[in-house]
């Protein structure tokens, strides 16, 4: 097996155990980034660590998929939220820079910023960050200072608290209405990853 389908396997860990929306903990949640309509009836949540490599093909590689399929006709309500698992500072950096991007620029920049940075994976960089803050619309030295200070740290802790409450434990972990999209070791993951997700909303839109 080889480096990276190990990795995967190490980072999906709750990924297909039957996480229902039964088992929702009784807390409130913070209020995630949405994209699509917010008021439709199928909710695809999607549990992130930005030092993930999967989560990064999952956003790069599956959510434009998706998003020209379900979110653009307003078929689906997609939530982001943040889950560090993996022991990088980055883990916590980035997510509280684009926590700032969403508080002070909109959600949109938001999305776009979240996109763009993902391409910095592996060589994450505070100028990076700045960089694409600006390009978004964003003021690049304040969002950098966010990343620097974790200035939304007990956001993204209460994201997390919420996730283990609710049985997640790995990322990416998708949930449609609740319910766990069951990923698997595969040799081409973004196409296993499109066709199970694609596979869970039709269900729910049925």
């Amino acid at each position: 097996m080889n480096q990276t389908r190990r990795a995967f396997l190490g980072t999906t860990t709750a990924v297909g155990l039957g996480v229902v929306a039964g088992c929702l903990g009784s807390e409130d949640p913070p209020e995630p980034p949405v994209a699509g309509n917010p008021d439709a009836d199928v909710t695809v949540t999607v549990y992130e660590d930005f030092s993930c490599p999967f989560c990064r093909d999952f956003k790069l590689g599956v959510f434009p998929d998706l998003e020209e399929q379900y979110l653009e006709p307003g078929d689906v309500r997609y939530e982001h939220r943040d889950f560090p698992v993996i022991d990088s500072p980055w883990s916590w950096e980035i997510p509280s820079a684009a926590r700032e991007v969403f508080e002070s620029t909109g959600n949109d920049a938001f999305w776009e910023f979240t996109t763009e940075i993902y391409a910095y994976q592996g060589s994450y960089n505070y100028g990076a960050i700045e960089g694409v803050a600006d390009e978004v619309g964003a003021d690049g030295a304040a969002i950098r200072d966010a990343a620097e200070d974790e200035s939304h740290r007990s956001t993204i802790e209460d994201d997390k608290s919420y996730g283990e409450s609710n049985g997640v434990g790995g990322t990416p972990t998708i949930l449609v209405n609740g319910d766990a999209v069951e990923l698997y070791e595969s040799e081409d993951f973004e196409a296993m990853a499109l066709e199970e997700t694609s596979a869970a909303i039709d269900a729910a839109l049925e």
